[in-house]
């Protein structure tokens, strides 16, 4: 039983090194950077900002956990995808044991790549959903959008779509379908997304971790998280 235990250890240290240095290399080659625009004079518009939010960040854990973590995130990226599919299972566990608050900041510029203006509408949702059921509900659509992510260059999934996962994750229909069909937050995103840049985050995965500076490429924040969680 101890050989057994010490090779699915071994096994589990692999895949996770397979996909650090495969986020490395991304990193270096594909980080999927923003514009420097900033639209954050703007106003939000009439139905202003979505509640559960503290600033343009949905926060996920306890107030007082010892740990806080950043995560800067567009719902297309691809790289954010593998990101969280990583490091996804320690961070949730942190969050449930009390250890880890995670400052989620949706932002959204890959609606070029999205024939249906995914990215956009998938954020809104996420605020939608933030707003209407709260932070852990917020973090159970976040991981089921991610684990659907759509291929770049094809259309999303529909509004429809977005709801039923929405009820999947514990939202109530009549709560989040009029939010997500009218896309009542993409002014709020587009603040969000201009903020981003003024956070000195040009790339999405951006990780800060406490108090640290911004992890410079996905592979070195999936380590620094990883490091961080032990």
């Amino acid at each position: 039983m101890r050989a057994h235990e010490a090779a699915e250890r071994r096994r589990r240290f692999l895949i996770v090194g397979a996909v650090v240095a495969v986020l490395a290399v991304i990193g270096v080659l594909l980080w999927v950077t923003i514009s420097k625009g900033d639209s954050t004079g703007k106003e939000v518009g009439k139905t202003g900002t979505p509640g559960n939010t503290d600033g343009y960040a949905v926060v996920v854990g306890k107030a007082d956990a010892p740990l806080t973590m950043r995560f800067y995130e567009d719902p297309q990226c691809p790289i954010c995808q593998q990101f969280e599919a990583t490091v996804g299972p320690k961070v949730e566990q942190a969050i449930a044991e009390g250890k880890l608050k995670v400052e989620y900041h949706v932002v959204s510029f890959l609606d070029r790549v999205s024939p249906n203006q995914y990215s956009s509408r998938a954020a809104n949702a996420l605020y939608v959903v933030a707003d209407a059921a709260g932070p852990e509900v917020f973090a159970k659509y976040h991981q089921l959008l991610y684990d659907n992510q759509p291929a770049e260059n094809t259309a999303g999934p529909d509004d429809d779509q977005l709801v039923a996962w929405a009820v999947e994750a514990g939202a109530t229909e009549a709560d989040v379908r009029p939010g997500i069909e009218g896309n009542v937050y993409r002014q709020f995103v587009e603040n969000a997304t201009g903020q981003m840049s003024k956070d000195g985050v040009n790339g999405t995965p951006g990780v800060f971790i406490g108090d640290g500076d911004l992890q410079p490429d996905p592979g070195a924040a999936v380590n620094a998280v990883l490091e961080a969680l032990k």
